[in-house]
């Protein structure tokens, strides 16, 4: 590094060991700092990559979880400390999440309550830092996100694949009716250590591989898609050289500074991949003469992003919608529909987005608000819904996106409806929705359920070729 970076890196390092000392257990090198608490770890690194990019990780020591990730050039002291700040936030978060959280869950929580105090019981004698909890089926959907491992009695077994659709990135399990009936807690203790042993050598084999088809492309496009979710914020993006990926990253935070964030994302895949051509950045909402329709604790609603990009790296910068950017990579992906819904519902919201392909063409309209659900949910819900459930009522969940998908029906007719919805992944409870709102079954499309991380593979894609057309539309104009 040079002299100025050498020095910045110092009293940095200096500084964060100072905020950490009491809190975590600090342990310095050269070039890499490591905070452990009993739950987590946190590495704050810096990389000499002509410049200094440093690297900000917090994992979850019982999971392996990623709970923090991101990088950035390290330019100004003050924006470096108001990172790792949140980072040590995060960090220190995780002390209240130490133990392995288990939710027993039944028609009513009296039965379960027993069953919770035999397992919490048997767990503290095997010494197993486990946490048992008992809740009444209709509260699962509130309270399972912040489990690890969810057990359904057998009462209510028959639940157990819409459960596990749901917590799909958590252990869901069935008791057994005679562990269940002979509140055998050793059992139900083996089996939880079996199924994770299990879960976890599978996930380490499954492999991720999407097609992307050829497209023509000489440019060097940096593709960025922003996902929030409820607690968190991920950010994923992707150099593409000729049209083909050639590096991928995500940045997981708790907060969205959307300005701070990108010029990060920016910074750091200058000075490792080098210079790329255009920027292309999708994001939830209606971008608008460079700035966006965001809450403004994520952004100033006087900013002009686009303007701020274009002007710090002279290089175009475009700015689309994120569902428009998914449905126009999911139709680039096959070659089967020219008719294409994408319904987006990010957990934690209430409001969903849309979008379509009609006859093989992105709809947009004249204000680029078309698939702004949003408009035609405020007259469909009680003002107090608008955020007061934070979508844990499954039932107001398929009422909501069943109104937007019937709404684009009507008017689009398409031939497949793609679903995003962490909560609702029971594309069959959703047709029964429709059929009872009086859509005639015939009349039905194709539903497809979407994971978040197809959404963003999708929308990486898909805002590549919207970066490529807008490219192309501008050199026309000169």
């Amino acid at each position: 590094m040079r002299e100025e970076q050498q020095k910045l890196w110092d009293d940095y390092k200096s500084w964060l060991l100072e905020q950490a000392k009491d809190k975590a257990r600090p342990v310095a090198e050269d070039s890499r700092v490591e905070l452990r608490t009993d739950y987590a770890v946190g590495i704050v690194e810096v990389h000499d990559l002509d410049i200094a990019v440093v690297e900000l990780s917090v994992t979850n020591l019982a999971d392996g979880e990623n709970k923090f990730y991101l990088h950035f050039e390290l330019k100004y002291l003050a924006h470096a400390q108001e990172l790792f700040v949140e980072m040590l936030d995060t960090l220190l978060g995780l002390d209240s999440k130490q133990k392995l959280r288990v939710l027993l869950c039944c028609t009513s929580g009296m039965t379960t309550g027993f069953f919770r105090d035999k397992l919490s019981e048997a767990a503290e004698l095997l010494s197993l830092d486990y946490e048992f909890s008992a809740l009444p089926f209709h509260q699962l959907y509130q309270a399972g996100f912040d489990c690890q491992v969810i057990l359904l009695a057998p009462q209510i077994a028959y639940h157990y694949k819409e459960a596990c659709q749901v917590f799909r990135d958590r252990l869901v399990l069935k008791i057994p009716p005679k562990v269940f009936a002979s509140y055998d807690a050793a059992s139900v203790l083996q089996l939880i250590q079996a199924e994770r042993d299990n879960l976890q050598h599978t996930a380490e084999e499954r492999a991720v591989a999407k097609a992307l088809g050829e497209i023509e492309s000489k440019e060097s496009i940096l593709s960025v898609v922003v996902m929030p979710f409820k607690g968190q914020t991920r950010i994923a993006y992707r150099i593409y050289e000729k049209g083909v990926p050639v590096s991928n990253e995500l940045v997981i935070k708790g907060r969205l500074r959307v300005a701070e964030d990108l010029q990060d994302i920016m910074d750091t895949v200058g000075c490792r991949c080098g210079k790329f051509d255009a920027v292309g950045i999708a994001v939830p909402g209606v971008p608008r003469n460079g700035g966006l329709d965001l809450d403004e604790t994520m952004i100033d609603p006087q900013l002009n992003l686009q303007a701020l990009l274009e002007a710090k790296y002279g290089v175009p910068v475009v700015i689309t919608n994120n569902v428009n950017a998914a449905v126009l990579g999911c139709y680039s992906h096959q070659d089967k529909y020219q008719n294409i819904m994408f319904i987006s519902h990010p957990r934690g919201y209430t409001m969903c987005g849309q979008a379509s392909i009609v006859n093989g063409q992105l709809v947009r309209g004249s204000h680029n608000i078309a698939g702004e659900v949003k408009y035609l949910l405020y007259t469909a819900m009680e003002p107090s819904d608008w955020r007061e459930h934070q979508c844990a009522d499954l039932d107001m969940i398929a009422r909501y996106i069943s109104i937007a998908i019937r709404a684009g029906i009507a008017v689009l007719d398409p031939e497949v409806v793609m679903v995003r919805s962490e909560m609702l992944a029971d594309m069959d409870r959703l047709k029964k929705q429709l059929v009872a709102d009086f859509l005639p079954e015939e009349y039905l499309p194709k539903f497809v359920h979407v994971t978040d991380e197809e959404m963003a593979e999708y929308a990486l894609l898909g805002q590549m070729i919207l970066t490529l057309e807008a490219m192309e539309g501008r050199s026309k104009m000169h």
